[in-house]
């Protein structure tokens, strides 16, 4: 059961993105829910919310919460809660803050990866300490998390391929995404025409190194905010699929 929560955190982290382009076109208070399943069953739910504006030290920072949680026979197979919170600076262009408390299984973290943009380097702690050297930054780098966000934001083009660099704070990878068609699918929260993308998986850990045909693909609506509609995954260990179940667009 793990690997659907693997499979998550992937499709969020391979997305592209890009510094926002006419303003950001997600209100607050924005909130999506999804039904997670394995094969053909639902073993959990996953949720987005864009909180209000914050700070970070004596910035001003968009922050950005996702859950994710099993239930039902899952629950006891695998149990999953975690918590992510993202805090960038408010022209979405890079990381100030990433947290994470993940327990998965017998995995307890309590991450916090911070970013230092005066001296461009990142550090991951787990439980407040450092497990690794801080790692170089460059300008333009943000988190698995705010990467969906600024996909978002961005105008598709069906045909173009989108290369970024991307962090967890332990590791830059090289981020490839295709938008490849424009298709009408159904999901929970109703029928939508929507962007196909297509992202790479050559630059991932864990299942996905094991599973040489493995395949990622992400639905995203048409129509701004480009909501994320539909994941699916296909790895060695089976098909991992998440569909958007309940919108509330703001907070009012």
């Amino acid at each position: 059961m793990k690997y659907i929560w693997v499979t998550i955190s992937a499709l969020f982290y391979l997305s592209s993105v890009q510094a926002v382009e006419d303003g950001f076109k997600i209100p607050v208070g924005e909130y999506l829910e999804f039904q997670m399943g394995w094969n053909f069953i639902k073993v959990g739910k996953a949720t987005l919310l864009r909180n209000p504006d914050t700070k970070v030290g004596d910035l001003s920072s968009m922050h950005f919460s996702m859950t994710a949680r099993t239930f039902g026979i899952a629950d006891k197979l695998y149990k999953v809660r975690d918590n992510v919170d993202s805090y960038t600076d408010l022209k979405l262009h890079n990381t100030l803050l990433y947290k994470k408390r993940q327990i998965e299984g017998k995995t307890n973290r309590d991450i916090k990866v911070t970013f230092d943009w005066e001296k461009k380097q990142a550090q991951y702690y787990d439980f407040g300490k450092p497990k690794n050297d801080p790692i170089p930054l460059k300008d333009g780098i943000l988190d698995p998390l705010s990467i969906l966000y600024a996909t978002r934001n961005h105008k598709m083009k069906i045909g173009e391929m989108i290369k970024i660099p991307a962090t967890d704070g332990k590791k830059m990878i090289n981020v490839e995404v295709g938008v490849v068609k424009k298709e009408k699918i159904k999901v929970p929260a109703g029928k939508y025409w929507a962007y196909k993308l297509a992202p790479g998986t050559k630059d991932l850990r864990g299942v996905f190194e094991k599973s040489p045909d493995s395949k990622i693909e992400l639905w995203v609506s048409e129509e701004e905010p480009h909501y994320p509609l539909k994941m699916k995954s296909k790895v060695i260990v089976g098909s991992f699929k998440g569909e958007l179940v309940k919108i509330r667009k703001s907070a009012d």
